[in-house]
């Protein structure tokens, strides 16, 4: 039951057609045109309810074209969650005039003040339509000002049958009152809701900003070191010959710096993915053993330079429900942050467990550990100042928020657990196949 409400509810009928691949921009338009296509259609039944009630002339016409025009402003609800947001608009726009037309050509005149509302429709393509778009922008406009300014000073006013509620001039005034307090009310909350999401834009932008500078001072600062690092030994192996214990030891130090880049560049990319809601989501069934003996079997060097001893408990039963490729992201960078910030010689404990409609499997190490500062940045989902491994391991400060959003766009839970010097336990939830 409860699905089924919020299905039909307001703000599922406000969203249709809005999706993670639209810019902010045009998710804005789809949910206006939503809003006055809702609009519409409760105006219509209203009026429709309100015009029998009180005898207005032509009632059943004005009742056949309601029905028409609020199928037409389903319809356009329905092209919006198709996605053809173009078409639903122009369609809204000229849709939205055909009531007021027949309203006051055959049945109102200009009593009552139906005709304000081509005021309200001339403004409506503004918020609907882009600049590009400046064509329909114009078309709209100059119409619905046209019909106004013709029903104003030259249309005349209705006939009303004598023994009707129309037939008082109170009741017409009435009308025109109600007419000019909705027009007010249209304008009112289109502007508001207009205004609300150029905050939301507004916002946006500050937010895209401040990634930029991230993705600036990584590019600076993490990337500039290992490559230079390289540089530097590239540099000397090509001017010396080196002996053998000398190679190795250079050789140790370029690939330690071509790891370091290769991580802070795969994290980068991830982030800035998964900020633009570009990543595509393919969930499938696999196997938990497998996802975690390949990140495994890569780190595997990384372990071995440390000595750091892996403790798998596993079982090779579970199944896991997600993203092939964003689980394996997660679990090699827990993996690897669990080397890096554990001492020599220590040990990553892996464990999995089925709970019910998930798997559990939790990550722990006796390294450096991490403050509750930190804790709290990764929950809130902002980075945090870059920390070093026990070996002087440089990372960015994106992992875990990579980790964190990719676990969420899958149905996904993570719970870090951790205390300076006495390590860290990472529990992450993952739906099973049941």
């Amino acid at each position: 039951m409860k699905s089924v409400i919020k299905r039909i509810g307001l703000r599922y009928l406000l969203n249709l057609g809005v999706n993670n691949q639209l810019d902010l921009q045009t998710s804005v338009r789809v949910q206006l045109s939503n809003l006055i296509a809702i609009l519409g259609i409760v105006s219509n039944i209203q009026y429709s309810i309100l015009f029998t009630i009180a005898g207005a002339p032509n009632v059943w016409t004005m009742n056949v074209i309601h029905f028409f025009v609020i199928c037409t402003l389903s319809y356009i609800l329905y092209l919006n969650q198709k996605e053809k947001y173009s078409l639903a608009r122009i369609i809204l726009v000229f849709t939205i005039s055909v009531p007021l037309l027949f309203v006051s050509f055959i049945s109102f005149g200009n009593s009552g003040g139906f005709y304000y509302y081509f005021l309200v429709f001339a403004l409506a393509p503004f918020v609907l339509f882009s600049y590009e778009e400046k064509f329909w922008i114009l078309i709209v406009f100059l119409s619905n000002n046209l019909f106004y300014v013709w029903f104003e000073f030259f249309g005349k006013p209705g006939e009303f049958i004598k023994g009707t509620l129309l037939f008082d001039s109170f009741i017409q005034e009435l009308f025109r009152i109600n007419s000019v307090l909705s027009s007010l009310f249209f304008v009112a909350l289109i502007m508001f809701y207009f205004l609300r999401n150029t905050n939301r834009i507004q916002k946006e932008m500050i937010r895209t900003n401040a990634h930029k500078d991230k993705i600036f001072s990584i590019l600076a600062h993490d990337l500039k070191g290992p490559i230079g690092t390289m540089n530097s030994f590239l540099g000397y192996l090509t001017e010396n010959i080196p002996e053998k214990d000398e190679l190795v030891v250079a050789l140790k130090e370029l690939k330690k710096s071509t790891n370091q880049s290769f991580l802070v560049l795969e994290n980068l990319l991830d982030w800035a993915r998964n900020e633009s809601k570009k990543i595509p989501i393919h969930m499938e069934i696999l196997s938990l053993i497998s996802i975690v003996q390949n990140a495994k079997d890569i780190l595997d060097l990384q372990a071995t330079d440390k000595k750091i001893r892996w403790e798998i408990i596993v079982p090779d039963h579970i199944k896991v429900f997600c993203d092939e490729r964003m689980i394996s992201t997660v679990i090699r960078n827990l993996f690897s942050n669990a080397i890096k910030f554990s001492y020599p010689n220590g040990t990553v404990s892996i464990k999995g467990i089925h709970l019910g409609k998930y798997a559990e499997l939790t990550i722990s190490d006796l390294g450096i550990g991490m403050s509750k500062d930190q804790i709290k940045q990764i929950e809130n989902g902002n980075p945090f100042p870059t920390t070093f491994g026990t070996q002087g391991e440089k990372g960015t400060g994106l992992g875990l928020l990579v980790c964190k959003e990719m676990l969420k766009n899958q149905g996904c839970t993570m719970n870090v657990t951790s205390s300076p010097n006495l390590g860290t336990k990472i529990t992450i939830q993952i739906p099973n196949s049941f």
